[in-house]
């Protein structure tokens, strides 16, 4: 490989994660303190996991099934070349690829692949393997949603058996965090799975039985390659899991009371509160994180909302701190015109409105409002959705706005917001882990009738997100997305509320928890394969 020195000079991964914004001096605060435990004991092997969670998994054909419950089961199964590590920082991490190299221009990348890794059916990981995974993703006939993640990939060249290039056709500077699990596990070449019948992987635990919907069955893997950094143990730690789909929140935690499960996602809002803020719930255990984001959409091409004094009023209305209490029972945090926590590497300073509801009339009266309009939000059967919309409405009526509320089955709810067949819409979405994965897909132009529900085009917010992508340099990064951020709190396309609060509860026997993100299975020193049984 050292032909390819001279050309990738100095750029290494390290660089990078500067370049990308991670770890960025200045913009990094203090994260909040994690919730206390009694000092662990040395971990134990054995065991069954018996998990309850919101929803089942349709299919584990990991390159086309993308539910969050299917992701989720590849957080066990499989791995991706890079992973996410904890919030808010969300840094970049090795995993099947154990570093990489840049060039000084952005548009290739040199993987070094860990030996010796294998996958469930015995075969030794390699860089045909990883090519053959990204090329069925990319492949038009796969049918894979996360396909577009890799449109910036040129050509992939095995170099030899653990070394592999990737060449863009532009610079992309956030491109390490499309490598993960969640837009390409890493399957056997050649291999050609279907939604029952799974890839091998080179994940933690390997795949014993599946009902679609229903449940999923794991078992160890005795050959998976990561070891406990703390112990020197090898994990996973537990035998297996047993994962089972109950709906209902309140079943779900009273099975965990009962004994018949040992962990569960996000439990009853109001319980949670009670045993975080005031005492903790005998012999179970509750943590949460602020996860994903919690904000209003505006269809800015219809009236009332297609004039930005009304945008404006509504934003000067409302009292985020009070809806944030309304549906989170006091957890919860509020964002300012940016889905990023003042203490997440990506967080811009910028100072947010203050609730002033005189100035809000006075707004709406200089927009042809003075004394209101009715409207309507659309919102889908989710509660912190639909109590976020109540909230809302309730304070608006301070404004003179009647607005009411139309839940929706979410099959109906995404194509009248992709068509712009509705007004106002309270939702719910999942973590943004960098700049452009928060604002692209949102506010380009050219997303209309795709993700960008507002419907918003603004040439000079084009200009910037286009800039923001091919941009490597860190300083100047920052720069560009200090515009978009002052752009969106002028002309609120999107008004940003909150973060939403998704919460863990487990018995007290289940150990090795890790804060870091909430109910996901795995990130970079955290998840399902830390935990152990203490019986």
């Amino acid at each position: 490989m050292s032909d390819e020195r001279e050309k990738f000079g100095r750029l290494t991964r390290r660089d990078f994660l500067h370049l990308s914004g991670f770890g960025v001096a200045g913009l990094f605060l203090a994260g909040t303190p994690e919730f206390g435990r009694a000092a662990e004991k040395k971990p134990k092997y054995g065991g069954l996991l018996r998990v309850g969670e919101r929803y089942g998994s349709p299919g584990l054909d990991a390159h086309k099934n993308q539910d969050m419950m299917d992701y989720q089961n590849y957080c066990l199964m499989y791995s991706g070349l890079t992973e996410m590590g904890k919030l808010p920082q969300v840094e970049m991490n090795p995993m099947l690829a154990k570093s990489w190299e840049i060039s000084n221009d952005g548009h290739e990348y040199v993987f070094a692949l860990r030996e010796g890794v294998k996958f469930h059916h015995g075969k030794e990981m390699d860089s045909g393997d990883v090519k053959y995974s990204f090329e069925r993703v990319m492949n038009p006939a796969t049918r894979s949603p996360r396909a577009f993640a890799f449109k910036w990939i040129d050509s992939i060249q095995v170099i030899d058996k653990y070394h592999l290039k990737i060449r863009l056709k532009e610079p992309y500077a956030p491109f390490l965090t499309t490598l993960t699990v969640h837009n390409c596990a890493i399957i056997p070449a050649g291999w050609e799975p279907t939604g029952t019948k799974p890839a091998p992987g080179t994940g933690p635990f390997v795949l014993k039985s599946f009902v679609p919907n229903e449940t999923t069955e794991f078992t160890r893997f005795d050959k998976y390659w990561e070891f406990d950094e703390k112990t020197g143990d090898r994990l996973p730690y537990l035998d297996g899991l047993y994962v089972k789909k109950v709906l209902d929140d309140g079943v779900r935690f009273n099975a965990l009371r009962a004994g018949d499960l040992d962990y569960v996602a996000t439990p009853p809002l109001n319980i949670m509160a009670k045993a975080v803020l005031e005492k903790p719930f005998p012999g179970i255990f509750m943590d949460y994180e602020s996860v994903g984001n919690n904000w209003i959409f505006f269809n800015v091409s219809k009236p009332p909302f297609d004039n930005k004094k009304v945008r404006q009023a509504v934003a000067q209305a409302i009292n985020k701190k009070d809806v944030v209490q309304a549906i989170y029972w006091g957890l919860g945090e509020v964002v300012n015109n940016q889905p990023f926590l003042n203490r997440s590497p990506f967080y811009i300073p910028v100072k947010d409105r203050e609730v002033d509801v005189a100035k809000a009339k006075q707004l709406l009266a200089e927009a042809g409002y003075p004394n209101g309009f009715k409207t309507e939000f659309i919102e889908t059967p989710v509660s912190y959705d639909t109590g976020g919309c109540e909230a809302t409405i309730g304070q608006l009526k301070a404004l003179g706005i009647e607005a009411t509320m139309r839940v929706i089955d979410r099959a109906a709810y995404w194509p009248l917001l992709r068509k712009g067949d509705y007004t106002l819409s309270f939702r719910g979405d999942s973590e943004r882990y960098e700049w452009d994965d928060a604002f692209y897909m949102y506010l380009h132009s050219k997303e209309i009738g795709k993700s960008n529900f507002s419907r918003y085009a603004n040439p000079e917010m084009d200009a910037l997100l286009e800039k923001g992508r091919v941009t490597l340099k860190i300083e100047e990064r920052v720069e560009i997305y200090r515009r978009v951020v002052e752009i969106i709190k002028e002309d609120l396309p999107i008004l940003y509320i909150s973060k939403p609060v998704v919460g863990v509860a487990f018995r007290e026997n289940v150990q090795g928890y890790r804060k870091g993100f909430s109910v996901r299975f795995s990130w970079y020193g955290g998840g399902i394969r830390y935990l152990w049984l203490d019986k």
